[in-house]
């Protein structure tokens, strides 16, 4: 097993020098080697896109950082077959660190990879009603639109790394993934950037996200089966989420968006949301001729067995939970949803709205306490038809079998 320092390879960290040949020369020897460990340590090293190989764990040291480049031009965009680029969300083929059907490989160390997003986008004019969620605005749109991307892995570990400003596009993205471990991670970005979501688990098996502080100004952490990429249709399951602080100008955590497929046997435990918009999203939205998104897969979405447990949630600005299936999406069903030992001081109250063809099917509630609090104009506003929720009541609408234990709602203003 080969230890690569990238300064052997003629990497320079000096922060101007693009060094994308030679992380990707250590990268390509560790894996021809039958694997080992690449160091970045003792300095910033700019780079475009590196992909990594079987058996290769790269290595980000205390000292050590990994800088995008801000040059567009210098990624190149995945060319494959492996998977449906052309399907890929808002048709962005881009990434900064690739893997594509490895095995047994890693991203760690106490380092950073800075994405330098602050040079991705410019503040909303004062006013301008495109800034109602986000204060500022994408301004380049050649940068990638994932961060660090894994398609068709197995055995993959990401641990302590701070992922910095990944406001051009979503931090992390699990594709048909098995046996991931993400642990410890930090990702950082200004709440006020657009799309900067933080994890993205899509179609994957078996994920662990455990102990992770995320601040994102899009979602932090999204479960999804969006099957648009995929040659064939793959379910999203047994994916673990405790023991992490989430921020966001979103949800804190999302299940499902527009026609995934099917998403079951989640856990989400001993969680804190803080200053959010939502702390549990789960609205899958309008789908008609004039409606568009890039990432629809067409498909009737089945989401049952989700656990949600000891979750306390703190200046959440609108809805603690929300389930809103909205007309036109495609809905098989939506059930067995727990929530127990959940805990929040929130503008709203939670928000349950089915749809008499597709109610919402044996919702529980156990050991919980729902407070409303007067954030005075706190926080972004987001629009009306999204908001499923009410200050002074909770809203269950096409509910089948809700079931209620010791849950309370009550208004402290």
């Amino acid at each position: 097993m080969l230890n690569c320092d990238i300064r052997e390879f003629g990497a320079v960290g000096d922060g101007v020098t693009l060094c994308t040949e030679s992380i990707q020369s250590a990268i390509d020897a560790c894996g021809a080697a039958g694997g080992g460990r690449v160091t970045i340590a003792g300095g910033r090293y700019l780079s475009a896109r590196i992909d990594l190989r079987s058996g290769v764990e790269l290595h980000i040291d205390v000292d050590g950082v990994l800088l995008a480049t801000t040059d567009g031009s210098a990624f190149k965009e995945i060319e494959t077959d492996f998977w449906i680029t052309d399907m890929a969300p808002r048709r962005n083929k881009k990434c900064f660190i690739y893997a594509e059907g490895c095995h047994d490989i890693a991203i760690t160390g106490r380092g950073m990879i800075d994405c330098q997003g602050r040079f991705a986008v410019e503040k909303v004019p004062e006013g301008d009603p495109s800034g109602f969620v986000w204060g500022y605005r994408r301004k380049v749109f050649d940068l990638p639109a994932r961060m660090i991307l894994f398609m068709g892995c197995k055995d993959v570990i990401c641990e302590d790394v701070l992922l910095y400003e990944p406001c051009s596009g979503w931090g992390y993205w699990v594709c048909d993934c098995d046996r991931v471990t993400m642990r410890g991670l930090r990702v950082e970005s200004d709440p006020g950037y657009p799309n900067a979501d933080g994890i993205h688990v899509n179609c994957s098996r078996d994920v662990r996200i455990s102990d992770c502080t995320i601040q994102a100004g899009d979602d932090a952490i999204v479960v999804r089966a969006y099957t648009g990429v995929l040659h064939k249709k793959t379910p999203c399951e047994r994916v673990l989420v405790t023991n992490c602080n989430l921020s966001s100008m979103c949800s804190c955590i999302r299940v499902a968006w527009v026609n995934d497929w099917i998403i079951r046997d989640c856990v989400f435990s001993n969680l804190t949301f803080h200053d959010c918009n939502t702390g549990v999203g789960m609205t899958i939205p309008t789908v008609n001729e004039k409606t568009h998104y890039t990432d629809d897969g067409g498909d009737f979405t089945l989401v049952e067995r989700l656990t949600f447990s000891n979750i306390t949630t703190v200046r959440c600005y609108h809805e603690p939970l929300i389930i809103t299936l909205m007309p036109g999406c495609q809905v098989e069903a939506i059930r067995d949803i727990r929530f127990s030992g959940i805990l929040s001081e929130c503008g709203y109250l939670p928000g349950f709205v089915g749809r008499a063809d597709a109610p919402l099917e044996r919702i529980s509630f156990s050991d919980c306490d729902f407070r409303v609090v007067d954030y005075h104009g706190e926080g972004p506003s987001r629009s009306s038809n999204m908001r499923r929720g009410s200050a002074t009541e909770p809203r269950f609408e096409y509910c089948r079998d809700l079931r209620m234990n010791n849950t309370s709602f009550t208004s402290l203003c």
